[in-house]
């Protein structure tokens, strides 16, 4: 076999024939072709040698006592280790139906007997290139599958390092909120309230000194307790303190209730049931969302009502946000208005988000997150 050198293994043909003439014949031809060549003289002695070791083709004869070479091709090919086996039928039969009858079940050739050295040796090594070419075939993509599902899982790993990543920036950045909220409340917060008595005091004792006086004092009084009130809408805004004291409806009612009230936009809010039962992480998330949807309302839908449903079920707490604005472009949809940060929150958790939009159509918004688990957003 010309093509066969010193670099490859020879390949091991399995031959299969009862008449004695006509196998030493075979083995003889293709032994000398350089393959390693094993001889049956009967289907049940091949069935046996296959099964100990497959070769990697089968020269078979049709016409044997007991097990026919069609009985040995069918019982070669229901069994795993022996069915990506070539088989070459061998055969003096002339009839189409007799070599459909092979193919049909899975001989990858046909040689007629009397049988030509030349053409034996040409089929021979065509099957035993292909089926060689096959298994290369069969490695790689084996090898590339590997090497996807290894790439897919060191994605998934990212994926999940990125996604305790972004909970813990966040679980810092809740934290970090929190902190500032109660330094505000504590100190700032308590020295101007300090600072409004003194006044208030102040102003009291200068009215015998004329009206510029006492109104420049008014003026100071009434300037601390703006800067109060905005302290404390900070402050609340960082983290409200309702919160944590009196849990999520209460928290989510004062804030529709300020948002009504400081920007004149309708805000309905319908809780079910009126007291949740949610871990910390969801419950500050269900917050988050509706206070970034209530300041993108009021910063640029130019809407006149929003509506706000929030309803639990037995895993889930479901929110749904919907405004009579001017709507989203695509762009804006995908990436402006605190939208992202929106989804990140949501991700965090396991749960879905779902931000529809058209012009003049206003936001439609639609999430949905686990009661339980996850981390403090």
């Amino acid at each position: 076999m010309k093509t066969n050198d010193a670099h490859r293994v020879p390949p091991e043909i399995l031959v299969v024939d009862d008449t004695v003439a006509s196998l030493d014949l075979l083995c003889d031809l293709l032994t000398e072709a350089g393959y390693v060549v094993r001889p049956a003289q009967d289907g049940r002695m091949a069935l046996r040698s296959a099964q100990a070791k497959p070769p990697e083709l089968i020269l078979l004869d049709v016409r044997m006592p007991g097990m026919d070479g069609y009985e040995l091709c069918q019982r070669l090919k229901a069994e795993p280790a022996t069915r990506d086996i070539p088989i070459i039928f061998l055969s003096a039969l002339r009839d189409t139906g007799d070599k459909v009858r092979g193919f049909s079940l899975g001989a990858v050739d046909y040689i007629a007997k009397p049988f030509q050295p030349e053409e034996v040796l040409a089929r021979v090594h065509t099957h035993i290139e292909l089926r060689r070419l096959q298994t290369k075939l069969e490695d790689k993509v084996a090898e590339r599958t590997e090497q996807l599902r290894l790439s897919e899982q060191e994605l998934r790993d990212s994926r999940s390092r990125l996604q305790e990543l972004a909970s813990f920036l966040q679980t810092v950045r809740e934290e970090e909120r929190t902190a500032i909220a109660r330094e505000l409340h504590d100190e700032l917060g308590q020295a101007l309230t300090a600072l409004r008595i003194d006044l208030g005091w102040l102003k009291r004792q200068c009215s015998p000194l004329g009206s510029s006086v006492t109104a420049r004092a008014s003026d100071a009084h009434a300037l601390v307790e703006r800067t109060i009130d905005a302290l404390r809408r900070i402050a609340e805004g960082l983290r409200p303190g309702m919160l944590d004291v009196l849990g999520l409806a209460a928290a989510l009612e004062h804030l529709c209730s300020q948002f009504a009230e400081r920007t004149g936009i309708a805000c309905q809010l319908k809780l079910e049931p009126e007291e949740f039962d949610l871990d910390e992480g969801p419950a500050i998330t269900v917050f988050r969302l509706i206070q970034e949807a209530l300041t993108n309302v009021a910063r640029h839908a130019k809407a006149s009502q929003i509506e706000i449903e929030v309803h639990e079920t037995a895993d889930n707490i479901h929110i749904d946000i919907r405004d009579n604005g001017i709507g989203l472009n695509p762009v804006q949809s995908k990436q402006g208005f605190g939208l992202l940060g929106m989804r990140e929150r949501v991700s965090m958790l396991g749960g879905r988000i779902e931000i529809a939009s058209g012009a003049s159509q206003g936001v439609h918004i639609v999430a949905t997150l686990p009661r339980h688990g996850g981390h403090t957003p």
